[in-house]
Parts: C-alpha cells; structure tokens; sequence
C-alpha cells in the first residue's frame, strides 16, 4: 500500500493537470509514427508519393494530378474514441479559390473497391486560398497565417448509436463539436430523432491524408505536414460536448 499511494498521487495530480489545460492535453511526438512511411500506407489512387524525411511530409501536385495521400484503417473500429492529427504549413500564394481536401475520416465496408460503391465521408480539412483550411465550414487557420505550422486534431467517438461524438481543435483550441449522434452517418444523424437509417456490416473507418483534389488541378500544390498521428483514447479530459 505504501508503493501505491505516491503513484495514486502522481496519477491525480497528472489529471488535474491535464483538465486545468484547454483541448487535447496528450504530448504528440515530433517524429512519425512507423506506419507514415510503410508501403501500404500510400493511397494507390496517388499520382505520387509524399517526400517523407525524420519529421516532415512534403505532399506536392502538378499541374495535371488530383491526389498525393496517405490511408490508414488499422485499429479503428466501433466503440472506440480516437484523437487524430497533423500539422500544417503552406505557401498560400499556391492556393486557388477551388478547394481541396486535407484530411478525412471515411466509413467504409471494405467492398468499396470491389463493387465500385463509394465511401461515406464523416468529416473533412479543407484548403483554399479563400478561407484557408476550413473544417466542418468553420475557419480552423486563416489564410494569412497558413505560412507558419499549425495543428489540427479531431477527437471522435466511432459509434453506431448516439453515444458518438465529434471534436475538432485547431491549435488547441475548440471550434466545432457534437455529441450524443451516431458517427456512421453525416453530419448530425440521432436515432432518437428518427434517424435510423441501416449501416452496413461489417462497419470499418479510414483516415485519409495528404492532398485530395475534386478533379485535376490547373496550378501546381505542395503542402507541408509534420506531427501526423492517432491515438486511441481511454482516458478523455476536458470534454467540449457542444460548440
């Protein structure tokens, strides 16, 4: 009992901590996770790899090509609360009115592929020259200071009822959140309010990243990403619930 009682301590005290800050309080590391750089994390629809080094993914577009992105749908599944993540950077003298995607969360079946039928998107980071990088329609980093790094983190609860929930904190800070709805199905389905619409099984997600354009783009892109990662949560501080 005498060993337990200073670690107890230590725990509490790590907990205080960590509801006194603001968003996601989890230390992210300053290298890639090993699955960044994996073979089988490339988005084979890609017209190109991302350049990878120790800390940085450098994801460019010619003019011509429509996507340089990185997939992974390892561990998630229903049931589980993650927090995913990047940094950013980019020269907005390269952006154009015309969006492109950043990130996003599918679910999917697994069948996609096969029988040609689409993926449904739960949410999106998008990019333009106009609002900068956007998230759910809301401004996340403004285009004049898309120049310097910047983090994105959505915290979700994957669920099938209304127990899910989404988050979504741009340097830290809250600026869009929803809870108690099902995360299979955007944007807001509760079926307490009659939304009650069938899934699929088996229900599997994916998170996309990189560069992801509706179509070929006209003008060369190349963006910056460092801090990619997710993390499956068990302990969940500082709850935003609704924003």
């Amino acid at each position: 009992m005498s060993r337990l009682g200073p670690l107890c301590a230590a725990l509490v005290a790590l907990l205080l901590v960590a509801c006194a800050d603001v968003g996601p309080v989890f230390p992210t590391p300053n290298y890639f996770d090993p699955w960044v750089s994996a073979e089988d994390t490339l988005d084979p629809r890609s017209d190109r790899a991302p350049l990878i080094t120790y800390r940085t993914a450098t994801f460019r577009l010619f003019p011509g090509e429509s996507r340089s992105a990185l997939r992974t749908d390892k561990d998630f599944g229903l049931g589980q609360t993650y927090l995913i993540g990047f940094d950013l950077r980019v020269d907005r003298r390269q952006l154009t009115n015309r969006p492109v995607t950043l990130s996003r969360v599918l679910r999917t079946t697994g069948t996609e592929a096969a029988d040609g039928s689409p993926a449904t998107q739960i949410i999106s980071v998008e990019l333009d020259a106009r609002r900068g990088a956007t998230v759910l329609g809301r401004s996340c980093i403004p285009p004049a200071q898309l120049g310097r790094w910047h983090s994105i983190e959505i915290r979700i609860a994957m669920a099938d009822n209304d127990t899910g929930y989404i988050e979504v904190f741009c340097d830290r800070r809250p600026i869009w959140a929803q809870e108690n709805f099902r995360t299979t199905l955007p944007p807001i389905c509760r079926l307490r309010e009659g939304c009650t619409r069938g899934v699929p099984r088996p229900v599997k997600f994916e998170w996309q990243l990189g560069l992801m354009a509706d179509g070929r783009l006209a003008r060369g892109l190349e963006v910056q990403m460092r801090r990619i990662f997710y993390h499956r949560l068990f302990v969940i501080p500082n709850r935003v619930h609704t924003l």
